[in-house]
C-alpha cells in the first residue's frame, strides 16, 4: 500500500487495525489498554485525511463514537471478546426502519411510536394465547 495511498490514509487505516487487534483480545493488561488507546490516538490524529480527500463530510458514525468507550467497558465488564453490533443493528431494523416503512413518512415519529405500542401489544397477546 506505501506509495499507493496518502501517507495519512495508511496511518489512519493501521491504526484502526491495530485498535481492532487489540480490542479482540480475550484478556488485557495495562499495557494492552494503553496500546489499545495510542492506537485510538494515532487514529484520531489522522483521520482528517479523509475529510480532505473528500470521502466523508465528518466522523458522526455510531460505531466509532462506541469505540471511543471500549477501555473503559473493558476496565469495567472485561475483554470485549467475542462483542458484536448484530444485536443493536437487528433492533434498528425492527424498531426504527419498519416503523418508519409503516408511516406515511409524515409526523413520522408519532407514527412510528404507535406503530412500536401497537406491535408490542400483539406480542403480549401472543404471548398469552401460547400461555
Amino acid at each position: 500500500i506505501a506509495g499507493a495511498a496518502d501517507p495519512d490514509v495508511v496511518k489512519a487505516v493501521r491504526a484502526v487495525l491495530d485498535f481492532v487487534y487489540y480490542a479482540h483480545y480475550e484478556a488485557h493488561t495495562e499495557d494492552s489498554l494503553s496500546c489499545l488507546q495510542d492506537a485510538w490516538i494515532r487514529f484520531h490524529s489522522h483521520k482528517h485525511v479523509f475529510v480532505r480527500l473528500g470521502v466523508c463530510d465528518d466522523f458522526n458514525i455510531p460505531k466509532l463514537h462506541s469505540m471511543s468507550h471500549y477501555i473503559d467497558s473493558i476496565r469495567l465488564f472485561g475483554s470485549a471478546d467475542g462483542y458484536n453490533t448484530e444485536g443493536p443493528e437487528r433492533l434498528h431494523i425492527d424498531f426504527a426502519k419498519l416503523g418508519y416503512r409503516a408511516s406515511n413518512r409524515k409526523q413520522y415519529i408519532q407514527q412510528m411510536t404507535t406503530w412500536m405500542e401497537r406491535q408490542d401489544a400483539v406480542r403480549r397477546f401472543d404471548q398469552y394465547l401460547q400461555w
